[in-house]
């Protein structure tokens, strides 16, 4: 009962929403350029902290990674 409740409900609300972009289409015209200009803004922001950040990380050293020793008795790779 509750999986048919939601598909019904899904399909009334995919209907409003159909029925509003039809009848307000000006208004989410201008809704949709709005929110495509601020993610823009929102989105350069992150490139450009991301792009200052590699900026700092490229300027320091970069880590000594020490191999492990091999276990005593082997000198090396075995000889063929």
């Amino acid at each position: 009962m509750g999986k048919a409740l939601s598909i019904l409900f899904g399909l009334i609300l995919i209907a409003l929403g159909v029925w509003g972009v039809i009848t307000w289409r000006s208004d989410v015209v201008g809704f949709i350029k709005a929110a495509v200009v601020i993610m823009a803004i929102i989105i350069g922001l992150g490139i450009f902290v991301f792009g200052l950040s590699e900026l700092r990380a490229g300027n320091e050293e970069p880590p000594i990674v020490e191999l492990p020793s091999p276990p005593p008795g082997e000198t090396g790779p075995p000889s063929a």
